[in-house]
C-alpha cells in the first residue's frame, strides 16, 4: 500500500515546486517591470524595440564604415533594388523602420543607417557636421551595405540631405521622395519657422515638458508613448544634447534655405510630400521645390502633419508606391499601393491657404 502512494506524492512534489518557481518568476518579472517602469526604462525599452524589429521583419545591423560604426536596420530581399531611408532631426532609424519593412515585404531590399551624431551612431569628432560632410558620409555607408545607388527616401532633415546627395553626388539617387522636407524658404512663416528665426530651436529636448511640446508640433494625432519610452527618449537626448546642439548649428542655415537656387542640378526622377497640417516645415514649401526641380511630382496629404506617415500611413505609402510606379522603379515593374490609385500628381498641388 505504502508503494502506490508514491506516484501521487511525488506528482503533488513536483507541482509544488513547478507552482513556487513560477511564482518566484511572477515575482522576478513583476519586480523587473516595476524598475523599468519607474527607474530605469531602458529595462524595458531595449527589449520591447528588438520585439517590434522582430513583428516587423527588419533586422538590426552593424557595419564599420572608416573607423565609424553604422547602426542600421535592413529588411527585403537581399537581391531587390536598395532603398535607403534618411531620418529626420533628432530621431533615429527607429523613426524609418514601420516604412522600411512596408517596402521590404514589396520586394525593395531597404536600409536605414543612424545617420552620425544621433540615435546610436556617435559624434564624428573632429569633423563639422554640415550638409558636405552628411551627403559624404552616407555615400560611404551606402558603399560599405553594397548599395552605391539607390532610391533614396528622406523626411524632414532627412529629406534635404536626400536632395543634397542628389545634387552633389547623382550616381547615388537613383530617385529621392521627400517627406515634409526642409532646406527651402517657405512662402508662409508658422510660429515653428518664426522661433527659428529668432534663434530658437523649437526642437531642443531636455525635459519630459519638452517631449510632450514637441511631440504635439510634429504630430497632427500625436501617438500614445507609455511612459518608460517618454523618460527615455528624454534621457537619450539629454545625454546626447551637446552634440545635437553643435549640429544644429552647423545645419540652421542649411535646413533654413540651403537647397535654394541648386535644386536645378537634379536629374533623377523626384518626388515631395507635405501634409497639409504641417506646423514644422509648412506646405507652402511645396511650391518652391516645384519651381526648380524637372518633373517634379507631387502629394499633399490632407489633415496630417510634419510626420506623414504616421499620421495617415496608408496616404503616405500610397502616394509613394504611385510616384515609383509611374517612374517605373517599383520591383518587378509594378508595386500596387494599398487602398488602390496610382498615387503621385505630374502637377503641383493648389499651394495650402495662407495661415
Amino acid at each position: 500500500m505504502r508503494g502506490a502512494f508514491k506516484g501521487p506524492i511525488r506528482f503533488r512534489r513536483a507541482a509544488a515546486r513547478t507552482a513556487f518557481a513560477g511564482a518566484v518568476l511572477a515575482v522576478l518579472l513583476a519586480g523587473t517591470f516595476a524598475w523599468g517602469w519607474w527607474v530605469q526604462p531602458a529595462v524595458l525599452v531595449v527589449p520591447l524595440r528588438q520585439v517590434g524589429y522582430w513583428r516587423l521583419g527588419v533586422s538590426p545591423r552593424t557595419v564599420e564604415v572608416d573607423g565609424h560604426a553604422w547602426p542600421y536596420l535592413e529588411a527585403g530581399p537581399a537581391d531587390g533594388p536598395p532603398m535607403l531611408f534618411l531620418h529626420g532631426f533628432g530621431t533615429s532609424k527607429d523613426a524609418m523602420m514601420t516604412m522600411a519593412a512596408h517596402f521590404a515585404r514589396r520586394g525593395w531590399r531597404t536600409l536605414a543607417p543612424d545617420l552620425p551624431a544621433f540615435g546610436a551612431h556617435d559624434f564624428h569628432a573632429g569633423e563639422r557636421h554640415g550638409p558636405a560632410f552628411y551627403a559624404r558620409e552616407i555615400g560611404r555607408f551606402m558603399d560599405a551595405v553594397g548599395a552605391p545607388g539607390a532610391v533614396v527616401v528622406g523626411t524632414s532633415m532627412g529629406g534635404a540631405l536626400a536632395c543634397e546627395l542628389a545634387i552633389d553626388h547623382p550616381a547615388r539617387t537613383r530617385a529621392i521622395l521627400l517627406l515634409s522636407p526642409a532646406g527651402v524658404e517657405p512662402t508662409v512663416r508658422n510660429e515653428f519657422m518664426r522661433r527659428v528665426d529668432a534663434g530658437e530651436n523649437p526642437l531642443d529636448l531636455a525635459t519630459e515638458e519638452d517631449f510632450d511640446r514637441i511631440t504635439a508640433t510634429v504630430f497632427a494625432r500625436p501617438p500614445s508613448v507609455p511612459a518608460p519610452f517618454r523618460r527615455w527618449f528624454t534621457e537619450q537626448a539629454a545625454a546626447h544634447r551637446d552634440r545635437t546642439l553643435e549640429v544644429v548649428e552647423e545645419m540652421r542655415g542649411f535646413l533654413m534655405s540651403g537647397l535654394a537656387g541648386r535644386m536645378g542640378a537634379i536629374r533623377c526622377p523626384a518626388f515631395v510630400l507635405y501634409g497639409t497640417a504641417d506646423a514644422v516645415t509648412d506646405p507652402s514649401m511645396l511650391q518652391a521645390f516645384a519651381r526648380e526641380i524637372p518633373q517634379l511630382r507631387t502629394a499633399l496629404v490632407p489633415g496630417a502633419g510634419h510626420v506623414a506617415f504616421s499620421d495617415d500611413f496608408a496616404s503616405t505609402v500610397r502616394e509613394m508606391s504611385g510616384f515609383l510606379d509611374t517612374a517605373g522603379l517599383a520591383p518587378g515593374g509594378r508595386v500596387d499601393p494599398p487602398g488602390g490609385g496610382s498615387g503621385g500628381s505630374p502637377h503641383v498641388p493648389k499651394a495650402p491657404p495662407v495661415r
